[in-house]
């Protein structure tokens, strides 16, 4: 019988933590009304351990694990010897951060000899606690596929260009062409615990990304990006009314490719601040400086033109929708000053994009993991500071009179996640850019298709 009530009690409360965060409107006011009434009921009864072992339950469903610890705790005044609820309890405590209390609960429990399910969920909270105690710490996620664009070299589609030498016919390798390729991104952080109070790190973050074209191969892109610098936590917020903040300066290196030859390199540096406000709205703001050297290549004599200095500045906000559940409505605001030397390409771009991000079952049943869907769009607004060469626009083949550049883009997209486990997702994604300009040669429409697997660690 113990064995038995031992399991069901693991299966509650492991979803608990979960459900909290996926609760409707309707579902949270059934589970607070039962709250309320096991309350009352332990008022008259405080000796009672299944009310409040149901209390503790239905406090973690509703994510008050703080409430769900003490009622627990209370329970092993009235008898030690219960590992169903020293079980629960290490959970909890693992779920609050404080992984030592939470290993002494565990350990408990396993002295219990409970049966060998229960057992290996054991051992995974353990070995959990293991790495979140260690100093070194790896995340990552790896995205790799197959790519169509309508416009895979970012070509006009018209081939006539009004050039300062008169009209020109473009041939066709520089007009609009399709074409496939295959890519890999990956994304890793490596944190480095100081062992401070607030628990302060040192963050290295990687970025990798390469594609190879089936047509345009002077077009194959390889990038590398490194990060490093500490990160300040403040768990009570840095300022009045924020739950939590961070602050990361950090330097930048990066190395970029473009058809088998070096392409640029990067020198900079950044600050990251992010907090929390409001309960559940998510804000981090970024600037960065970078200076990019760039290389000459056969097929990119000029190249190093566009030697310069790039200023970001980044704002992003990012809160759960309440009126659909497991969703989240995320808005970003960029500002980049390009300073090039070549004139013609120095820039100023302003952008601001959102994105509707929503979970849900698997409609087709086929895994227990949630899908998720993703609409998004964006559009960016790009000022050059001087006259381009490229293109004449007085009207006349005889005089040659060239504009400054101005250029408009809509991105919009759609992409869907397939969860095949809790680690691994199959993404399909759709994407149409429309860039306009006063120059002909730089506006083009261009639609892409991707697919491939995702896998996180």
């Amino acid at each position: 019988m113990r064995v038995a009530f031992f399991a069901a009690t693991v299966l509650v409360f492991a979803v608990s933590g979960a459900a909290a965060q996926q609760l409707s409107t309707e579902e949270r006011a059934k589970l607070e009304a039962q709250r309320q009434q096991l309350f009352e009921h332990m008022l008259r009864k405080p000796s009672d351990l299944d009310t409040m072992f149901a209390y503790a339950d239905v406090a973690a469903r509703l994510g008050d694990n703080e409430a769900a610890v003490s009622t627990l705790e209370r329970m092993l005044l009235f008898n030690p010897d219960l590992p169903r609820v020293q079980l629960e309890l290490g959970a909890l405590y693992f779920r609050l951060g404080s992984f030592e209390t939470a290993r002494t609960y565990l350990l408990k429990a396993a002295d219990a000899n409970p049966p060998p399910e229960v057992r290996a969920r054991i051992d995974q909270y353990l070995a959990q606690i293991e790495k979140e105690i260690s100093p070194h710490h790896l995340t990552g996620n790896l995205f790799a596929g197959l790519q169509f664009q309508s416009d895979a070299n970012v070509a006009p589609g018209s081939s006539l260009v009004h050039s300062p030498i008169g009209d020109v016919l473009l041939s066709s390798q520089f007009v609009k062409h399709p074409d496939k390729n295959l890519f890999a991104n990956a994304n890793l952080l490596y944190s480095y615990d100081l062992g401070t109070q607030n628990r302060d790190t040192i963050d290295v973050t990687g970025t990798g990304f390469v594609n190879h074209y089936f047509i345009f191969r002077r077009l194959d892109l390889d990038l590398g990006e490194l990060t490093v610098g500490p990160r300040f936590n403040f768990p009570e917020g840095a300022l009045p009314g924020v739950q939590t903040a961070s602050v990361k300066p950090y330097a930048i290196f990066n190395e970029v490719g473009l058809g088998e030859n070096q392409y640029f390199y990067t020198l900079g540096t950044g600050l990251e601040y992010g907090e929390t406000v409001w309960e559940d709205l998510k804000v981090k703001s970024i600037v960065e400086f970078r200076h990019k050297s760039f290389s000459n290549a056969p097929d990119r004599p000029v190249s190093t033109g566009l030697d310069g200095d790039d200023v970001l500045v980044s704002l992003l906000a990012s809160k759960p929708v309440p009126f659909t559940p497991n969703s989240a409505l995320t808005v970003e605001a960029d500002f980049l000053n390009q300073d090039t030397k070549f004139q013609f390409y120095a820039n100023r771009t302003y952008a601001i994009s959102a994105a509707y991000s929503i979970r849900f079952p698997d409609p087709l049943e086929i895994t227990t993991q949630p899908a998720e869907a993703t609409l998004f769009v964006g559009r960016s607004w790009a000022l050059y500071e001087a006259p381009d060469p490229c293109c004449n626009t007085s009207g006349s083949a005889v005089v040659f009179s060239p504009s400054t550049r101005y250029d408009r883009r809509w991105r919009l997209g759609f992409s869907y996640g397939w969860a095949v486990n809790a680690n691994t997702a199959l993404v399909l994604q759709a994407q149409r850019d429309i860039v306009s300009s006063n120059l002909p040669l730089y506006g083009f429409t261009s639609n892409s298709i991707l697919v491939g697997p995702q896998f996180r660690f």
